[in-house]
């Protein structure tokens, strides 16, 4: 995988555990945070004791913020249904309905670190909560791991050679500070690149009591981040069509755009196009009457704009 480079965004990432956290200072030294919103290492969910408390202090600062679940994953798949709806539920107490946080959530397995379940179970149990979780959320996962654990676990590779996680996008764990470690990850479980690489435990940070996780980003958190809602977008009736407009997204991953009428797709366009015309007969709801025309812009991750721009026709 790639090493970082001097545009590097700098994050960390808390929890309960993390001594006098101050915000105001946070805002002035991190590009990004991460929150442990639950874990279900206990073998019951449970909610990090401080996430309510960091989520709303990390937005008052504007500080970009995301959270991830300590999961547990066994041969029991229902448990990957349990854990991904508790997971959504304190998403949203955190972030609001229907919102999942600023950054990708995150879905963090590490354990067991004994191989009590095969490699097959693992990366099946994941699959379940990854499509459970996008399915209902309409948001990317990201999954967070260490080289390690992914070598324990051969390369999260299925028996007929597949890799199916490489899909997701990649938060690593590997510490320089370990003498045996290489510089950077290594390519690992079918990925060649990190979205974060955690390339410290010890990490000395102003705005926190002691040390913490310290991480490496993309260059720009719009990997990390949904599209920005549509701005100015427009729309008229003229000589049979419906004509929209808007402004042209600045998002540096932006693959294009979905409208809608009524809730209805009517159509997608690439990210260079500020333009759309349908015939108003070819509409799958009649203009006879006012309708709601909305767009969304969509990523390369498949993420979407969280709120849909809407103007009334």
């Amino acid at each position: 995988m790639q090493n970082k480079n001097p545009n590097s965004r700098f994050g960390i990432d808390i929890n309960e555990y993390t001594q006098n956290v101050n915000f105001e200072t946070l805002a002035r030294t991190i590009d990004f945070l991460y929150l442990r919103s639950s874990g279900s290492g206990s073998g019951r969910f449970r909610v990090d004791r401080r996430f309510l408390e960091f989520a709303k202090a990390a937005r008052n600062y504007g500080i970009p913020v995301g959270a991830y679940h300590y999961a547990v994953p066994s041969y029991d798949l229902t448990t990957a249904d349990s854990q991904c709806d508790d997971f959504i539920n304190i998403l949203q107490e955190g972030f609001g309905e229907r919102n999942y946080g600023d950054l990708f959530p995150v879905l963090d397995v590490e354990t067991p670190t004994d191989n009590k379940i095969s490699t097959k179970a693992l990366v099946d149990w994941v699959e379940r909560f990854r499509k459970r979780f996008e399915r209902k959320t309409r948001r990317k996962l990201m999954l967070y791991t260490g080289v390690f654990f992914v070598e324990l676990y051969n390369n999260f590779k299925l028996p007929n050679g597949s890799q199916p996680l490489k899909s997701m996008p990649l938060w690593i764990a590997m510490y320089t500070a370990i003498p045996s470690n290489p510089p950077f990850p290594p390519d690992v479980g079918g990925w060649k690149r990190w979205r974060i690489w955690q390339y410290s435990e010890t990490a000395k940070v102003n705005g926190v009591g002691n040390p913490v996780d310290a991480n490496w980003g993309p260059d720009n958190l719009d990997l990390l981040m949904q599209p920005r809602q549509v701005r100015d977008l427009k729309a008229r009736k003229e000589g049979g069509l419906l004509r929209v407009s808007w402004r042209r997204n600045d998002d540096v991953d932006l693959l294009g755009y979905n409208l809608f009428e009524n809730g209805y797709w009517i159509g997608t366009v690439g990210k260079d196009d500020t333009n759309f015309q349908v015939a108003l007969s070819e509409l799958p709801v009649p203009t006879t009457s006012p309708v709601n025309i909305t767009i969304e812009a969509f990523d390369y991750d498949g993420e979407t704009s969280q709120v849909r721009s809407r103007v009334t026709v």
